[in-house]
């Protein structure tokens, strides 16, 4: 990285001219943006979210539910090299690059970018820290900063990421830091001054922290706004001072290929250079549901049963209002007629059940991604759904594995160019339980950066929560273990019950299970046969038919009652099952 002459005036003006007008061209996007989250934080977060109620919270619920399953970890990296000698600091090299993400909290950065792509598009800006304390960060420190929509600046000229001319982001930072830093040059700063801090955009749009924070903020420190730009082509990175339109600092950089900032879309609109976020499609069925739904809700309230009396005759009604359960009256009136008004219109919830499976089929079903409830009568049909609907879910996390290798490959570019940097790795023995400390260090480093491939490892990327593992154990029980285990027995194979069940305790976070059962001293003593499954055993299978029942089905058998249809017996004794 070294400091280069600054632009010509010409160019740098230009560049800020058309900076100028892509974030034109980015007003409408960023609004909409806005107006999602709104939906998605409801009524009741702050005094500028939905301006209705959000009764039914559809995006909420989807949003949450497909982060989950694309971002629940950061991923662990592999490191491989085709030279001969070479793989031994291959091997050092990705125990340095995994110990990163926890150093950085990537885990937190990678879900929050994955939120930002289901309701926009994801940016990250990447590098090695070089200014100070200025931004937050240790000096030599990496990062990985998420860049908003707000934030972002990007050719929008271009139809294409291999085609903008430049890329960056806006943000505020301390004017005093920026005054006595040494990263920017003294003339530089030269009669730079303070801005107004706010959280309304350059051409007066709401930005998503409006949503919770004032426009007339008041700062304890004076900020002042900065840009970073980075020019692919040139490669170079501008930082000026946006409103004072002044150049601060121009750096030429040797960073890999595509540059400090990375993407992350999930659908490609052909010729269009930003992506259409899934948010985008689910956003018209939960306006509209919502929508529906509040209607409902007030037909529900405004719904009134009264008694009518004819006749004329005051003291019988009076008589008969005030007459207890079972109580005997002296009643000379017409008999009373129960009258109803208002109440909840059929056919409009009928419409709103069907739009909240909409919601859910465009979604790539709900029910079965989040777990909410099985889908089908059987398991072996559930399965196949399951499967079915992750095809959409599959296509996205092939996405973000493709945005964590390109993240990673600048983070292990810079791993590897730090000159400074020393870190302790533990390395373990193969086939034993021994462990050695290896250094990690500039002198470790051996042949080329380019020498060594990177790769991700897609299983690290999937849940590895307590009760995933619980599964997974509760799976390779059923289906390889006890199925095998006289093979197992026979070669001397052995379950070892006791460790089976403490395993059983750790991932179900249930301690009292390790005291619940005393094992004898003898069952492990040297010498003693361990102990083991019969050699003669015997199973009775029993086949129970039970109709069952699930959320579908029922939604289905409603609509179709309450639109005038008959339905059978069978189906109208479901509804009062609870869900398989």
């Amino acid at each position: 990285m070294a400091e280069t002459n600054p632009l010509k005036a010409r160019e740098f003006e230009r560049l800020h001219k058309s900076i100028e007008w892509s974030q034109q061209q980015l007003e409408f996007p960023r609004s909409k943006r806005v107006e999602a989250i709104k939906e998605f934080v409801g009524y009741h977060y702050s005094e500028e979210g939905a301006e209705k109620r959000v009764p039914t919270p559809f995006l909420k619920l989807a949003v949450t539910i497909f982060a989950r399953l694309l971002a629940p970890r950061a991923p662990r990296v592999l490191i491989g090299t085709n030279e001969p000698g070479f793989e031994p600091v291959a091997a050092n090299f990705e125990l340095a690059l995994n110990q990163i993400p926890a150093e950085i909290d990537l885990q937190h950065t990678l879900r929050n970018v994955v939120i930002e792509a289901l309701f926009s598009s994801g940016w990250v800006k990447t590098g090695l820290h070089t200014v100070g304390e200025i931004l937050g960060h240790d000096y030599g420190q990496p990062f990985v900063d998420i860049v908003t929509l707000d934030d972002l600046l990007i050719d929008m000229a271009a139809t294409r990421m291999d085609q903008i001319q430049y890329i960056g982001n806006e943000y505020w930072v301390d004017y005093e830091d920026v005054m006595d830093s040494d990263w920017f040059p003294k003339n530089a700063k030269r009669d730079l001054k303070a801005d107004e801090f706010t959280v309304i955009g350059s051409a007066g749009e709401d930005r998503a922290e409006s949503i919770s924070i004032n426009s007339s903020a008041e700062v304890f420190r004076e900020k002042i706004k900065l840009r970073d730009v980075w020019l692919p082509k040139e490669r170079l990175m501008v930082t000026y001072a946006v409103r004072a339109e002044k150049r601060l600092k121009v750096v030429e950089q040797d960073e890999p290929k595509h540059g400090p900032y990375i993407g992350l879309g999930f659908d490609h609109v052909p010729g269009n250079l930003m992506p259409l976020p899934p948010v985008a499609m689910w956003r018209d069925l939960h306006e509209m549901a919502n929508s529906l739904f509040r209607k409902l809700g007030d037909q529900a309230d405004a719904q009134k049963s009264v008694l009518g009396f004819s006749g004329g005759d005051e003291e019988s009604a009076k008589q008969f209002q005030g007459a207890n359960d079972c109580d005997g009256i002296t009643y000379n009136g017409a008999e009373p007629k129960s009258l109803q008004v208002g109440g909840v219109d059929q056919l409009g919830l009928a419409f709103w059940l069907q739009c909240r499976d909409i919601a859910s089929y465009f979604a790539s079903n709900l029910d079965s991604l989040g777990g909410l409830a099985p889908q089908a009568e059987t398991l072996g049909q559930d399965k196949l759904m399951a499967e079915a609907s992750n095809a959409q879910l599959r296509d996205m996390a092939l996405q973000v594995i493709d945005f964590s290798k390109k993240l990673f490959g600048v983070l292990a570019y810079h791993e590897w160019s730090d000159p400074v940097r020393r870190r302790v790795l533990t390395k373990g023995i193969p086939g034993t339980n021994l462990s050695i400390v290896v250094p990690w260090d500039q002198s470790s480093k051996q042949g080329q950066f380019d020498f060594y491939d990177l790769d991700i490892d897609v299983y690290s990327l999937q849940d590895d929560s307590p009760a995933a593992k619980m599964q997974k154990l509760e799976m390779i029980l059923q289906r390889f273990v006890s199925p095998m285990m006289p093979q197992i027995q026979e070669v001397g194979g052995v379950l070892d019950i006791q460790l089976l069940f403490e395993i059983i305790a750790k991932y179900s976070d249930f301690d009292e299970l390790r005291r619940l059962i005393i094992w004898a001293d003898q069952a492990h003593a040297p010498g003693a046969e361990p102990p083991g499954m019969p050699i003669h055993t015997t199973r009775t299978y029993e086949r129970v038919n039970r109709p069952g029942a699930t959320d579908h089905g029922k939604s289905q058998i409603l609509q179709d009652a309450l639109m005038g249809g008959q339905p059978q017996g069978s189906e109208v004794a479901s509804l009062g099952r609870r869900s398989a």
